[in-house]
């Protein structure tokens, strides 16, 4: 058999693994994998795995809220319009149409199901507005803990479901692929359990977060791109890696971990400062601090180079202190714990990785260019978030587009899987999770590659820092080929970041234009012969075209 880790894996490699047989396998348990596992129709067996416990994913950290069109002076073709302006000239506009008119069915689908959202004393809706939004439309909820509750109300719903088995602290190593069809996945199903295959006629990747790539970052630890890394091994038509969002605030206190400060407290009338105590977003946009996000992040990267600082000044102290405190409670708890009053002390931030735009190249159903692979929300590209995401538009992609892969799957899978007996399972050869020969040069190499792309590969490039970036990115990837006889999950995890990495330098260089999140330092404008033209791989190579070229790559 083949070493699951580092290669796209055939049918006859795996002949000795145990299997489980479903009729649809879900990796990932954020909003888009848990959303489209509960509107799957209950005569089908669906297996969830995600690597911590359920409800740890990017989901759970967003604080900002859900965007949609439920406001009085609102409507979709207002959000509609938004969404394209942030997208900086990539956006699909079939795709952000179907996203924004889904938006509020899928709203009353999370209430219904017991998310509870923030409302006034007459019931309504509280709405609050985020940078690059025209109206208040970002619904949120415990103040600034939204993700937090989706994801509580999507669990509990999921627990509750017979049919679904759940497998915390899973991982997945690699998509099995027999004659060009996905067919499930290579999994370890607990810390240094045997490898097992997994097998469904259809496999969602709902793993998308890729954060852990960069030093410092608003993800959880979790978030090292797996599932991108899997679909470049399994040859899966992927798009615009290059374009990574920088969240332009996240917490940059000497000493502490880096923990997210949503951009709502801009959109409640926060400034910015720099060293000095002066406002420098005005000079930089006619939104100043409500500007698109990378607007905003590449000001304070630019203010902190005037400054030669860490980190720049979020000020609130000329607002209202106790109603700081109530909106945002969860972020005042967390400050106050690290010794800082949000309402009243000058509060260090600084941009860090955020969110990941490009992916799998995927329709509005979740449908990929490979048969039985299917992508969902961080892990897709499917060109509604262009080359710059609206804010709070990524919980509402994970529940539109989830909800519309389960409708075409509940229409074209027929159940078949029988009941898995897990305790029945061969056992097979154990797997040393923390090898200790292994584990201490693989976290060097790992903090290694993180400082590379931090220095290069971040809110500013261009191409002599790229072309250093692959070079010790590749002399990584080679030190990690040599412990593969070694397996261990921090290993699987480095070998995916480092191969995620390659991509992601690749074509940052072949982007020759800045746009949205990508900025190069020696091409500053915006190619406008470049407006609707994603960046492709295609084998080992980037080329520019329409999304639509990886959903048919015979075409």
């Amino acid at each position: 058999m083949k070493t699951p880790a580092f290669s796209s894996l055939l049918l006859d490699d795996l002949s000795s693994l145990p299997v489980l047989p479903y009729d649809v396998i879900v990796i990932g348990a954020g909003v888009a994998g848990l959303s489209f596992t509960l509107r799957l129709p209950s005569n089908l067996r669906v297996a969830v795995m995600t690597k911590g416990l359920l409800g740890e994913s990017n989901t759970c950290y967003a604080q900002g809220g859900l965007s949609a069109a439920v406001g009085l002076d609102d409507s979709t073709d207002l959000h509609y319009e938004d969404t394209i302006a942030a997208g900086a000239g990539l956006c699909d506009p079939g795709a952000v149409r179907v996203l924004v008119d889904g938006a509020p069915e899928s709203v009353d689908w999370l209430i219904g199901i017991g998310a509870q959202f923030d409302a006034g004393p007459d019931g309504q809706l509280l709405l609050g507005r985020e940078a690059a939004h025209s109206r208040h439309r970002v619904l949120h909820a415990g103040g600034d803990a939204t993700g937090a509750e989706i994801e509580r109300a999507l669990v509990a719903r999921v627990k509750e479901d017979p049919r679904v088995d759940v497998y915390p602290r899973s991982f997945a190593l690699d998509l099995i692929i027999d004659h060009g069809r996905c067919v499930g996945v290579v999994a370890q199903l607990a810390p240094g359990a045997a490898l097992v295959r997994l097998t469904a006629p259809e496999t969602v990747l709902a793993a998308g977060g890729a954060g852990q790539l960069w030093a410092t970052t608003s993800n959880p630890p979790g978030a090292t791109a797996d599932g991108l890394a899997m679909a470049l091994r399994a040859g899966a038509p992927v798009a615009d890696v290059e374009l990574v969002q920088f969240h332009p605030t996240v917490l940059a206190q000497p000493g502490s971990s880096p923990f997210l400060v949503t951009e709502a407290i801009r959109g409640e009338g926060a400034y910015l400062r720099g060293a000095m105590g002066e406002r420098f977003m005005p000079d930089l946009h006619p939104l100043a601090e409500l500007a698109p996000r990378d607007v905003v992040a590449r000001g304070i990267q630019r203010q902190m180079g005037i400054d030669d600082m860490g980190s720049v000044s979020l000020d609130l102290r000329h607002l209202d202190p106790d109603a700081v405190r109530r909106r945002f409670p969860t972020i005042n708890a967390e400050l106050a714990r690290r010794g800082l009053d949000l309402a009243t002390d000058l509060i260090p931030v600084a941009p860090a990785s955020h969110y990941f735009i490009g992916g799998l190249i995927a329709g509005t159903d979740g449908a990929t260019g490979v048969p039985g692979l299917n992508a969902l929300g961080e892990a897709s590209c499917t060109g509604i978030h262009g080359a710059n995401r609206l804010a709070s538009n990524s919980l509402l992609e994970g529940l539109v587009f989830g909800f519309a892969a389960a409708e075409r799957i509940a229409a074209t899978v027929q159940p078949e899987a029988p009941e898995v007996d897990r305790d029945t399972l061969p056992a097979g050869r154990a797997i040393d999770d923390h090898a200790a020969d292994a584990v201490g040069e693989v976290a060097v190499l790992r903090a290694n590659l993180q400082k590379i792309m931090s220095r290069d590969v971040a809110v500013v490039r261009d191409a002599p820092g790229l072309e250093r970036a692959a070079r010790e990115v590749a002399a990584i990837t080679a030190d990690l080929a040599n412990l593969a006889t070694m397996p261990s999950r921090d290993l699987w995890e480095a070998r995916n970041m480092a191969e995620a990495s390659t991509a992601v330098i690749a074509a940052a260089l072949h982007r020759e234009e800045s746009r949205g999140a990508h900025y190069r330092h020696d091409f500053p404008e915006t190619a406008q012969a470049l407006d609707l033209h994603h960046s492709l791989r295609s084998g080992q190579d980037w080329r520019y075209g329409p999304l639509e070229d990886g959903l048919n790559p015979g075409n």
